[in-house]
């Protein structure tokens, strides 16, 4: 599912890694989306965090980050269900960076 561009501010940002066999390579960026303000400029809701990865050829299309940077990006959920090997449901959610821009207003 595509989730439209929203903006983050950069938490963290990760060294590009290579799949074993060398055919992928990923950067994990953590992405945290600031809690609710009310009208009067108090902080009522928690920061989400959010641990996206982007894949091959995104990783060229991203700019420098660092922590603190105020970006938009547009992001791709994966959902999956899964059987342990001792036969239990679990369910992974994959957050991937579609694309990404620093914010300029």
């Amino acid at each position: 599912m595509l989730i439209n561009e929203h903006k983050f501010l950069v938490e963290q940002v990760f060294p590009e890694t290579t799949s074993k066999n060398g055919k992928h390579r990923t950067k994990r960026i953590i992405l945290n989306k600031p809690g609710y303000h009310n009208s009067f400029g108090e902080k009522v809701g928690d920061d989400d965090i959010y641990e996206c990865t982007a894949w091959n050829k995104t990783i060229d299309e991203l700019p420098e980050l660092k922590h603190g940077d105020k970006v938009t990006a547009v992001i791709n959920l994966q959902g999956r269900k899964n059987i342990d090997q001792s036969g239990n449901e679990f369910y992974n959610l994959n957050i991937s960076i579609r694309s990404l821009k620093i914010f300029t207003s």
